[in-house]
């Protein structure tokens, strides 16, 4: 678990990481979906995505999976997508 502080959101304790890096459409959509069916109420994952079209389709799956996006955060060519499992 580790800790970071999110824009607008504060500090959050991240429980997983969900490595979409390398990888185009469906699979981070499949990867978002599978580790939010597997997260418990009020956890936090972090999911790294350097596909731009990826990171448009994903937060669709994370709001249809139970799912709240929290924050979008670019470093370079990566995305990470912070959401929590509502």
């Amino acid at each position: 678990m580790v800790e970071v502080e999110l824009p607008e959101v504060g500090k959050v304790t991240v429980s997983r990481t969900v490595d979409c890096l390398g990888m185009v459409c469906p699979k981070p959509q499949l990867l978002t979906k599978k580790a939010l069916k597997e997260m418990k109420s009020g956890e936090i994952a972090e999911i790294l995505i350097d596909n731009p079209a990826s990171v448009e389709a994903v937060p669709g799956v994370i709001k249809k999976s139970g799912g709240k996006l929290l924050a979008k955060i670019k470093e370079g060519k990566t995305f990470k997508l912070y959401v929590r499992k509502e």
